[in-house]
Order: C-alpha cells, then structure tokens, then sequence
C-alpha cells in the first residue's frame, strides 16, 4: 500500500478548522507564539484537554481580543493541529507544506507553527508514544484449538476453530474471547500482515 504525505492523510481540513484558521490569522505574531508554545509545553506533559483553566481563558479573550466561541475554535484547531501531527508523526517538512498550501493563513503564521513543531514536535510525539488514547490495552493472548460439530449426530460436519483470549486491562479488568475458523484466522492473519507493513512504511517515512 502507498503511503502519501497529502493533507488530508493527516488532518481533516473541515468548516470549524477553516473558521479557527481565520481566527489564527488575525492573532498578533507575538501572541500567537506564547500561545501555540503554552499549548506545545503542556502536550508534552501529556496533556491534551482543559489546557488553560477559566481564570486563563478570561485572560485570553482580553489580550486577543476574541469571543468566546472563537477563543474556544482557536485552541481546538491549534490544539488539532498538533495532535494530528503527533498522531501521525509528520515530518516539519510536510507540515509546513500543508500550512502554505491548505491551511488559507500568512506566512508569517506557517512560520510560527512550524519553529514551535520543529522545536517541541519530537519530545510531542514521545509523549504520545507513552499513553494509549484507548481505554482498554491488551495484556496478554492466550489460543487453543476446538473441534465444533453442529451435532453429535453429524459428526461430519465437525470442524476445527480456534479460540483466542485477550486479556485487557483498563478502569478493570476483561477478557475478551473471539472463536474463528479457518478462513477467519487466514483472512486475520492476512490483515495483521497488512497492518505490520503499513508500520514499516510509514518508519521509513519518518
């Protein structure tokens, strides 16, 4: 499978990311820069919601000179942005590619973002390595293998599946057990075979 580096393979550029970009633009260089860094600093910390607390916002809407709502769209599309970029581990080349060429915002703008991505994007990225953004993680497949028969009458049509356990750990504990038969197993395999090589490519890329 091809891996390309278009837009839209890292980030959906949406109407609310267009009204938060048109929002960006008219940001003051100066703030714009402590902005995106105070969100960067606290993405490292591992954290991606609630970055500034009520008294902070209050602050904001007075020294950008913004609504609400539009305070609001800003920090979800810079904080968007960054994630996404974590997420996929986009290199500081492609990112500023799409600002200039998707993103509809001044160059002067592309700059901010893409000093603040080449500073803290690794260390970013880290800490997104570090946490599951699911609430259930695998820690342990146990498997046997079955001979079913729809009855004990009809032993012919017994069949061999195989029974695989996942043991997952979140809030609690579970166990998740998946029956499959030949074909099934075969067409997993198949796709955790696509999925490591999708892995590798997109290493490569890196």
């Amino acid at each position: 499978m091809e891996v390309t580096n278009k837009a839209t393979q890292w980030i959906s550029i949406d109407e609310r990311m267009k009204r938060g970009l048109r929002v960006l633009d008219q940001v003051e260089n100066s703030k714009l820069r402590l902005l995106v860094n105070r969100i960067c600093q606290s993405l490292k910390s591992g954290a991606s919601e609630n970055i500034f607390n009520v008294e902070e916002e209050e602050k904001l809407l007075v020294s950008l000179s913004l609504e609400k709502v539009d305070l609001d769209i800003l920090l979800q599309v810079l904080t968007s942005i960054l994630t996404e970029a974590a997420f996929h581990s986009v290199k500081s080349t492609i990112m500023e590619n799409t600002m200039k060429n998707d993103f509809s915002i001044g160059d002067d703008k592309v700059a901010i973002l893409s000093h603040c991505w080449i500073t803290h994007g690794e260390e970013i990225m880290d800490s997104f390595r570090q946490k599951s953004i699911f609430p259930c993680q695998m820690t342990d497949v146990s498997w046997r293998v079955d001979v079913k028969a729809a009855s004990t009458a009809m032993a012919k049509e017994a069949k061999p599946v195989a029974k695989i356990q996942l043991n997952l750990e979140g809030s609690e504990k579970s166990r998740l057990t998946v029956e499959m038969d030949r074909t099934e197993l075969s067409d997993l395999y198949n796709k955790l075979n696509d999925i490591q090589a999708q892995l590798l490519l997109l290493q490569k890329e890196k």
